[in-house]
């Protein structure tokens, strides 16, 4: 089964303060990532989220709902340039810790549609886990057919690779949260599981404590509820890379944080 691995945007920067990554942080994660790695030498697809990089500028121009205008057009560009600057950092730590990492570019092969993606070739992708290497992706802004630009974050992307291949994928959601909280952010009531058939029952899930301009938690759980639902995925966990083991302990198939079942 091949795993997919996100590393929010929360997680791998402070999303308070522009431009800033965690590089700390990151390093214990790509080690964690290696240990897991190097154990099982399973089937693992990396994405990451772009924090404080790209979602300041997505919510100045509000790239997400679409690009029309000259200034809206220059913070496209600047959304993908900070998206691009940040996958740079991530690419050059995990290689460094001895994971075989190979980065792709949404925005050089992905086109969307009213904000889902519509072409994507994923040759190239499966030829990289055919050789035991592991992919890697990000949120980043992509052209679209009727918004003229949009972003998809990781989520969105996941959604439409999860359809690629013969097994549905296991999703791993590692950020700052400890899961989904029903109580937040007073944070005193964690949801330990949570059904993929009763997304009604998600209306005290609330969005990002930060800047967000994807859509937070809430947005995470629905998209992972949808699909788990429809077969198009296994499980998924919602848990924090920010306490040191977690993300290898998910790895290793251990429920942590939140999880997402049929």
């Amino acid at each position: 089964m091949i795993t997919f691995l996100k590393l929010g945007g929360s997680l791998i920067t402070d999303k308070n303060s522009p431009h800033t990554a965690r590089p700390d942080v990151i390093r214990r994660l790509a080690e964690e990532i290696c240990s897991a790695w190097n154990q099982s030498k399973g089937t693992l697809l990396i994405g990451h989220g772009s924090g404080s990089f790209g979602h300041v500028p997505a919510k100045k121009y509000g790239t997400r709902q679409g690009v029309r205008t000259d200034a809206e057009w220059n913070g496209f560009a600047e959304v993908h340039a900070q998206a691009t600057a940040l996958n740079h950092i991530v690419t050059d730590i995990l290689r460094e810790a001895g994971l075989p990492i190979l980065s792709f570019v949404p925005m050089n092969c992905v086109r969307a549609e009213n904000g889902k993606v519509i072409c994507w070739d994923i040759t190239e992708i499966k030829n990289c886990i055919d050789r035991h290497l592991i992919p890697l992706i990000f949120g980043d802004t992509v052209f679209d057919s009727c918004l003229g630009g949009t972003i998809l974050s990781t989520e969105d992307l996941f959604t439409y690779l999860c359809e690629k291949f013969l097994e549905p994928p296991r999703i791993l959601l590692a950020g700052l949260e400890t899961g989904v909280w029903k109580d937040f952010p007073s944070n005193t009531e964690l949801i330990s599981e949570i059904s993929s058939q009763h997304s009604e029952d998600n209306s005290y899930i609330h969005g990002s404590a930060s800047t967000d301009v994807t859509g937070g938690m809430h947005e995470k759980v629905r998209l992972m509820q949808e699909l788990i639902s429809q077969g198009k995925a296994d499980s998924a966990l919602i848990f924090s890379g920010e306490l040191p083991g977690n993300v290898q302990r998910a790895l290793e198939g251990q429920r942590i944080g939140t999880a997402i079942l049929k």
